[in-house]
This record gives structure tokens, C-alpha cells and sequence, in this order.
């Protein structure tokens, strides 16, 4: 098990050996009890390299891993048997849930659940850039599955990318939103020198628990559109239709509306725009069966069509209710807030 001390010996030895990057002899173990951040490299996609991976609080104890500017700076991973964890949260990384069927990659996150792990096993390399030595984190296996596969990230909202498995065999790529290939970095860092975390606020992005799941929630094709959207015209909300996300729309921001979040495993169309009215916002959506999504205006280019075929998209089951509909795949369930002044109607759709 290697220290911060007995690194930093070997990293400095090798480089003073040669300007060519000898790499240190002595073998790593799956163990690293030092402090390291995890930097993100591909030298061929700028958009990418060199940047770090932050935790961003999902609620009920998960983390999401992303590549800023969203995500908090974690100074602090540490790899226990091949599994990086963040012990001051007591997560460690696993695989599993937001299956993508268009090119069969699977969320990366970090839980204290006891979903399949991510392993990986430290290995001496040489940077890109500077051709000194560095440990990189080669990624072994999803816990379980056939060994193999790699680490990519995939374009996000708010010009960040989120960390996904890409599965052994695997060929399929999604035109819209490709998930790159990288390598990871364990950097290692001075205790010191770990600054305290902010607490995640409300009005920015707040989620629950991320559902673990190997396929995608059930979805359900039909032309009756009353039967793919919840009436909450009662409620003071009227629904506008089904509202395309980046992939789709492939223009502007990625989410459509990024005022505010939620996820739960108990997601209803109801309890969404309760909470995005809580918030004071003008307009709410549910998407993926269970995210609830805010904001107070959107790009004319995500604005609904008001066909039969396109509210056939949002066809995804609510988590927190079976009889519901919750957007579906890069599709927004999308409702607006009623005028007080004005008769609250839901769009006709033909």
C-alpha cells in the first residue's frame, strides 16, 4: 500500500533519471491512502483534457460525477481495493442507472450503496504533455461484468460532461452527444492544501436518490395523447407538450429548462410542479420517469409541437406513479404556470 511520501520519492527519482519519462519499477497496488484529485485527460479533445472530476450532491447520500463548471473541486479521493472512494462522504464509485440505449453507455456515480463497483488498477504512465511520470487509474471492469470496456464523458448541461461506462464489445455512438474516451489521473495532493466543501443550495440544482438500473424505464407508444400527459389544470398548471432536449433540438443549452432540479424514485407530475412553484417558477417538466426540471423561460427552438407524434415521446412511466407519463429520452414533459386572469387550458394536440 502505497503513502503520499513513498510516491513522491519514486515520481521524483524517475523524472531525475530521464528527461524521457522512466517510469518507477516498483509495481502500484489497488491501494492509494493519499489524498489525489482525479484529473480527466485526452490530449486529442481539448474540450476535455485536463480537467478534473467533481462531486455534485444528488441527494439521499449519491454524488454525481461531473467535469465542470458544475460539481464542487473534490481534493480527496482515495482508491480502496481498485474502487476510488470520497471517504468524507463515505461514496465510492459504481456503475449503474440512466442506461442509454442509443449507445448502450451507463451512468458512472458515486453511492454508499451497494451497486456494482467501478474498478480500476493504478499503473505508471507518462503525461501527454510534460512526459514526466504519473499514475493513471486503468479502468478494469464493471463489478459482475465481463472485464473490459472504458471511461468516457458525455456533453451535459451548462457546458459540463458527466462521467459514463462504455461497455467491452461495445460500437454504437450517439451522433448528438458522443461520449469521449479518457484516461484518468490520480494527482496527488497535500493535506494541507484540501479546502472545506460548500453546501449545495436549493436553487441551483437539488436531486435525490439516483435509481440504479441496468435498462431503461418502461415506455409506452400511443396516439391517445390525453393519455400522455396528467391534467393539472386544476392544480394551475396546463401542459404545453413535449419539449425536445439538446439531442434533439441539437441547438442552444442543453437542458430546457435549468432553473432548478429534483430527482426521486417517487416522481409525479404533481409533486414536480409543486416544487417548481414552491421555487416561484414559471415553468416546470419531468423527464427520465424521475427528474423534475425548472425555469422561468426557454429557447423559442424548444418550444412543442402540437402533433400527435410529438407528445408520443414523452412516454416514459413516473417513477412515484405507473399511470403517469414523465417525459422520456431528452424529452420534457413541459408545463406552464397559469395566468390568474386567464382561463387555464392544455394545449390541443392533432
Amino acid at each position: 500500500m502505497l503513502n503520499r511520501k513513498s510516491v513522491s520519492a519514486l515520481v521524483a527519482g524517475a523524472a531525475l533519471a530521464s528527461a524521457q519519462c522512466t517510469l518507477p519499477t516498483e509495481p502500484l497496488t489497488n491501494n492509494l491512502t493519499f489524498p489525489f484529485r482525479v484529473q480527466v485527460q485526452n490530449a486529442t479533445r481539448s474540450e476535455v483534457h485536463n480537467k478534473f472530476m467533481n462531486l455534485y450532491e444528488a441527494g439521499g447520500g449519491d454524488q454525481h460525477l461531473f467535469i465542470g463548471p458544475v460539481g464542487v473541486p473534490t481534493y480527496d479521493f482515495t482508491l480502496i481495493n481498485g474502487v476510488i472512494n470520497h471517504e468524507p462522504k463515505g461514496v465510492r464509485a459504481v456503475i449503474g442507472g440512466e442506461f442509454s440505449e442509443i449507445d448502450h453507455t451507463t451512468k458512472m456515480f458515486m453511492t454508499e450503496r451497494g451497486d456494482p463497483r467501478a474498478i480500476f488498477q493504478p499503473t505508471w504512465a507518462c503525461n501527454p504533455d510534460t512526459d514526466e511520470p504519473q499514475i493513471e487509474l486503468q479502468f478494469v471492469e464493471m463489478q459482475g461484468e465481463t472485464p473490459g470496456g472504458w471511461i468516457c464523458v458525455r456533453s451535459s448541461f451548462d457546458g459540463s460532461h458527466e462521467f459514463r461506462y462504455y461497455p467491452p464489445g461495445n460500437e454504437l455512438v450517439d451522433p448528438n452527444r458522443e461520449c469521449i474516451k479518457v484516461t484518468l489521473v490520480a494527482i496527488e495532493v497535500d493535506p494541507s492544501e484540501i479546502p472545506a466543501y460548500p453546501t449545495t443550495t436549493a436553487t441551483t440544482l437539488v436531486t435525490s436518490t439516483v435509481a440504479a438500473t441496468s435498462t431503461a424505464p418502461a415506455a409506452t407508444s400511443t396516439h391517445d395523447p390525453s393519455a400522455l400527459f396528467a391534467d393539472l389544470t386544476h392544480l394551475g398548471w396546463r401542459f404545453i407538450g413535449c419539449a425536445p432536449e439538446e439531442r434533439w433540438a441539437n441547438d442552444g443549452p442543453f437542458r430546457t429548462l435549468s432553473g432548478a432540479m429534483f430527482g426521486s424514485d417517487y416522481m409525479t407530475n404533481e409533486a414536480c410542479m409543486a416544487f417548481c412553484e414552491g421555487l416561484n417558477f414559471a415553468f416546470g417538466g419531468t423527464e427520465w420517469s424521475r427528474e423534475c426540471w425548472c425555469g422561468n423561460s426557454y429557447a423559442p427552438t424548444r418550444e412543442p409541437n402540437t402533433t400527435l407524434a410529438s407528445v408520443a415521446n414523452c412516454n416514459f412511466r413516473c417513477s412515484g406513479d405507473n399511470a403517469q407519463y414523465c417525459g422520456g429520452d431528452s424529452w420534457l414533459s413541459l408545463y406552464a404556470k397559469c395566468d390568474e386572469e386567464e382561463e387555464c387550458e392544455n394545449a390541443t394536440f392533432s
